[in-house]
Order: C-alpha cells, then sequence, then structure tokens
C-alpha cells in the first residue's frame, strides 16, 4: 500500500508543518518561486525557509543555526551541535525539502510535463518491467506514473548520497536492492508536481 505524506508550504502553514516535526521527527516543507528565478536564489530561499523552521522548533538562536552541503554527504544541518538529515530538490516554481532528525533522506519532485519524452528515460533508467507499465497506463496518465517511478528513484539515490549519472548501466544490477528496500513516500504537494520522499536504513 503507498504510503504518503504531507508537505506544508512555508510560512502560510508553519504551524502545521512545526507540529508535524514535533510529532514525527521529520517534516516536508516548501516554498513557491517565481518560474524564472537562477537556482541559487531558489535555494537561498529554500533555506532560508528551513532556518525559520529550526530556529522556531528548537527555540534556537539563528547564530546556532548551519545548513551546510558536502560531497558524498549532501545537505546537513547543525543546530547547537546536532546533527539534522536534510534533502532538497528544485522544480520551476517550487523548492522543497525534507527534515529528519533520525533517518538519512532523500526527496524529489518533477513537474507534470507530458509533452516530455519519458519512454528513453523510462527503459534506461526505471527498466523493462516499469516502462511497460507505464506505457499500459491510459494516455493521460502515462507521464504522472513516470514522474512517481522517476522521482522514487531519484530520491532513494539521494537517501544513500549516490550520485544519478545519464545512462547509469548499474541501476538495475549493483543497486537493485536500494530501490526494493528503501521505504517509499509519496508527498501530498501541488497537483502540477509529482514528489517522492525515501527513508534510508541507514542512521
Amino acid at each position: 500500500m503507498e504510503q504518503h505524506l504531507p508537505a506544508f508550504i512555508w510560512p502560510r502553514q508553519s504551524s502545521a508543518a512545526l507540529a508535524c516535526f514535533d510529532a514525527q521527527d521529520i517534516v516536508i516543507i516548501y516554498v513557491e518561486v517565481p518560474e524564472n528565478i537562477e537556482r541559487d536564489a531558489a535555494r537561498q530561499a529554500l533555506r532560508l525557509a528551513v532556518t525559520e523552521l529550526l530556529v522556531t522548533a528548537f527555540h534556537c538562536p539563528v547564530q546556532k543555526i548551519r545548513i551546510s552541503s558536502m560531497f558524498a554527504k549532501g545537505v546537513y544541518a547543525l543546530v547547537d551541535g546536532q546533527e539534522l538529515f536534510i534533502s532538497m530538490s528544485y522544480e520551476v516554481g517550487i523548492a522543497i525539502a525534507a527534515i529528519s532528525c533520525k533517518n538519512q533522506i532523500g526527496i524529489d519532485i518533477l513537474r507534470v510535463a507530458p509533452e516530455i519524452e519519458w519512454e528513453d528515460l523510462a527503459r534506461l533508467y526505471l527498466g523493462a518491467q516499469k516502462a511497460t507499465e507505464i506505457r499500459a497506463a491510459p494516455v493521460p496518465n502515462q507521464f504522472r506514473l513516470f514522474a512517481t517511478y522517476w522521482t522514487q528513484l531519484e530520491s532513494t539515490f539521494k537517501s544513500e548520497r549516490i550520485t544519478l549519472t545519464e545512462y547509469e548501466n548499474q541501476i538495475s544490477a549493483a543497486n537493485h536492492h536500494l530501490l526494493a528496500d528503501a521505504e517509499l513516500f509519496s508527498l501530498q504537494v501541488p497537483n502540477a508536481y509529482v514528489a517522492s520522499l525515501a527513508l534510508s536504513k541507514k542512521v
């Protein structure tokens, strides 16, 4: 059965986001950004939102919060010495982040754009079985199903700190177990997008 998690628009749903984080030690927030915004500006807006959430959640001055990124480690936050796991993703018009106190996480979001040629991508990255399943779906649903599988793949690799490289031929072999073992969640985001979250079993 597919698992779902809410995503909260920041700051409009800040109270609900903070309550979720307090109850579950994990929260997903997103910010809406102009469609023509540069990636660096979207990243800054999202990091500001994450910082605001952490300031309130931990009753901590902003000076004691540091959001950083390292190769092979990804994005993380230090809050008064405590390390938190963070994953971020960007699409046209939106930037989204997941914050967890306990698990390595990966998040990915994709805008629903049926004009994108998805068939070769599905065959190369998702495998023959899923590509066939997508083609068998009603045409209006095909891209959304592709986007679901694609964001699951990307979020899983992010949670394991693995880079998905172009024309990766080893996904179905060496890394297939990651996809089978990942704890995956569909995220409740605006209908123009599809997003997934993966929780790593590593802590």
